[in-house]
């Protein structure tokens, strides 16, 4: 009796954490750049020795990735295959200054075979923040309609701030958005068809694009990568879970 009160109760709480889009994921980066004492410590985790530095004066909040342009740090990561039912969500703080159109800064994702490519954050052609989504798949494209915080139409130009990039692939399209000032309203999004190319999986994840940026560099905070279950997914492994636990209580 005791074991079917438990199992109820079980069963409650995951209705309720599912039902209210609660999902729990597998977190594969989580980096705020605290952790590092120095370029040294950070780039032994990001690689590319001698090109992007650990700002240490200059984060959101803290320490920061700093890239001036023409380079890019990365970390190769266990090979990932985004589906509907499990998605891959990467998000990612970039500082804009505020001081040019003509920046190449971007964070992204692909596979080292460069047969699935995804990107975000500024870029000169076309506009400014941007976001791309090859091999297959359109190439730079700008954030269309952009709205204030008070949902009125705003051009897509060089704003100071501290802005919150968000990427979700599903294995058939990108979507794509930004949160101007990270204050968690949405300004912008984008979503692009992507048949994501199964034999290649998602293994690096970039921070800078590796190419030159004449209107300036610009600062990365608060990376974070992970997989995360769609809740009906997740209610039909609990509720599978559940009713193994009820079965085994009869026999």
């Amino acid at each position: 009796m005791k074991l079917q009160v438990f199992l109820a109760t079980l069963v409650a709480a995951f209705l309720t954490s599912s039902l209210g889009s609660v999902a729990l994921g597998t977190t594969i980066i989580s980096d705020d750049f605290e952790s590092y004492a120095d370029t040294t410590a950070m780039q032994a985790v990001w690689g590319a020795a001698g090109v992007g530095t650990l700002d240490t004066a200059f984060g959101n909040p803290g320490q920061s990735y700093r890239n001036n342009g023409g380079v890019q740090n990365q970390q190769t990561i266990a090979g990932l295959v985004p589906t509907a039912a499990n998605p891959v969500v990467y998000t990612v703080d970039i500082y804009d200054d505020g001081t040019s159109a003509n920046k190449r800064m971007t964070a992204g994702l692909r596979s080292s075979a460069v047969a699935n490519l995804f990107e975000m954050g500024m870029y000169n052609s076309p506009n400014h923040y941007a976001v791309r989504a090859v091999l297959p798949g359109p190439s730079w494209v700008a954030f269309s309609n952009m709205v204030d915080d008070s949902n009125q139409p705003i051009q897509n130009a060089p704003v100071a701030g501290w802005h919150t990039y968000k990427m979700v692939l599903d294995g058939a399209s990108a979507t794509f958005t930004i949160d101007l000032n990270g204050d968690g309203n949405i300004n912008g999004t984008e979503v692009l068809a992507a048949a994501f190319i199964g034999a290649s999986p998602i293994d690096t994840v970039r921070l800078g694009v590796g190419l030159s940026s004449a209107g300036g560099g610009a600062n990365f905070d608060n990376v974070n990568l992970s997989v995360v279950p769609e809740p009906a997914s997740m209610l039909l492994m609990g509720l599978a879970c559940v009713g193994l636990g009820f079965a085994r209580i009869r026999s």
